[in-house]
This record gives structure tokens, C-alpha cells and sequence, in this order.
């Protein structure tokens, strides 16, 4: 090893000598994969207010994807589908809770106490709270009967054979249709609707579902009003339509 001296002249005073070694380093990381997952207005709010950069966010029209779902109510981001590194932001339009607890046009069954305890506690979304009041009377006051009629047929060859009509018969004075306002999607304003009660009886026991056509085609037009105005923001990118 090297000797190493050290000379000193001419010094008045004190002299302080430290030894040490530099810090090291931090160990190099691989960089984050940004997903950003939000609603419908994410993608919109992303280009808006992202300024340019040299990070993976960093907005290139000339490199960023946009893919639009309508099925899956999708707009999602690729800022750089060529790079593993690159951010993507999925924004999704997403059906409002308080429009999902009544599971309209959905395959949910209903008792009657939890039917009633549903429309109980939704007061707030009638807008007629007398209408709200007859429902709620002619769930408790419901009488199913069942009515059977038989027929008999019989060909001239001496066979017989005996036909069984069952009908239900509601006596208790149902209000089978209602109208409530709340909002269909997360993030948007509220829409009356009308509602409809189906039910069925099975073994004497009655079963329960929430029908709406007016649902269905209020979410439809809506859907493509949404998608058009959030992608007023990605003019001059590439967009793809599944």
C-alpha cells in the first residue's frame, strides 16, 4: 500500500484531522407502474390538469391510447402502451349505490318483510310520500289465493285426460307501481324513474322483483351522452372503440 504523509509548516494553533468515507449510495429501485383506477371522469381530469414531464405520466398524443367500453362503461388511458413502465388511467362509469340496493332488472328476490324494510327506509326518493304509504299498506295487507280450474277432454277413441289452470289471485289491493328520483350513476344528478312490483307465488310462499323498461332506457341514452362529453378532452388522441 501506498504511504501516505502529511507535511505541515508554519501553523499556529490547533489542527483538527478527520477520517471518514463518503455515504453510499441508495440501491436503485425499478420504477413504480402507475394504475390509476377512478370514475368515469378520471381520464378527463388526468389530460386536464397533468402538466408534461419526463416521468412515465408524461401525456405524448403521439404515443397515448385511449379505449372506450361502452358494454364494460370504460374509458381507459395508455399513456405508452409500448412501455412497461408507462401510466394508465381507467376511469369507469359506475351504477349509484343508492340505485343498486333496490337490484331493479336484476335477478334479486324479495320476501315481503324485505321488501317492505327496503322501501321503508328509501322514503327519501318518493317524491309522492302518499303513494309511499299505499305501498307500504298494500305489501302488509297482500292476500294471495289460488284459484284451480279443472277440464277434463276427452276424443272419441275413449282417452281422457284432465287439464289443471292454476290462477293467483291478489285481494289485498297491491299498488304494483311506484316512481322514485335518485341518481343512476355515481357522480351524476338524480332521475325519475318508474318502478314496477312482479312477484310470484311458489308453494304458498310469495316471491318478490323490481321491474323498470324506463330504467333501462334512461341508463342507455345516458350512457352515450357521458361517453361523448369525457372524451371531448382527448381530441387528437388515439381512441379505440371495443
Amino acid at each position: 500500500m501506498e504511504k501516505l504523509e502529511l507535511k505541515i509548516e508554519n501553523t499556529n494553533g490547533e489542527l483538527t484531522i478527520r477520517e471518514g468515507k463518503a455515504q453510499e449510495p441508495l440501491p436503485l429501485k425499478e420504477p413504480k407502474i402507475i394504475k390509476i383506477d377512478g370514475d368515469i371522469h378520471s381520464v378527463a381530469t388526468f389530460i386536464t390538469n397533468r402538466t408534461t414531464g419526463f416521468s412515465s405520466q408524461n401525456i405524448d398524443k403521439n404515443n397515448a391510447v385511449v379505449t372506450v367500453d361502452k358494454y364494460e362503461k370504460t374509458i381507459i388511458l395508455q399513456l405508452d402502451p409500448e412501455n412497461y413502465y408507462g401510466a394508465t388511467i381507467i376511469g369507469k362509469l359506475e351504477q349509484s349505490p343508492e340505485l343498486k340496493q333496490f337490484g331493479i332488472n336484476t335477478s334479486t328476490r324479495y320476501g315481503r318483510k324485505q321488501l317492505l324494510d327496503l322501501l321503508r327506509f328509501n322514503r327519501l326518493f318518493f317524491e309522492d310520500k302518499n303513494k309511499h304509504a299505499q305501498i307500504l299498506a298494500g305489501l302488509y295487507k297482500l292476500r294471495i289465493k289460488s284459484e284451480t280450474e279443472i277440464q277434463q277432454e276427452k276424443d272419441n277413441q275413449g282417452n281422457k285426460r284432465s287439464l289443471h289452470d292454476v290462477k293467483t289471485v291478489d285481494d289485498g289491493g297491491l299498488v304494483k307501481e311506484f316512481n322514485i328520483t335518485l341518481p343512476l350513476f355515481k357522480g351524476f344528478g338524480a332521475k325519475n324513474i318508474t318502478v314496477e312490483i312482479c312477484y310470484e307465488v311458489v308453494n304458498g310462499d310469495v316471491s318478490f322483483w323490481l321491474e323498470s323498461i324506463g330504467l333501462k332506457e334512461a341508463i342507455d341514452s345516458a350512457i352515450d351522452g357521458i361517453f361523448e362529453e369525457e372524451l371531448k378532452s382527448a381530441e387528437g388522441f388515439v381512441i379505440i372503440n371495443k
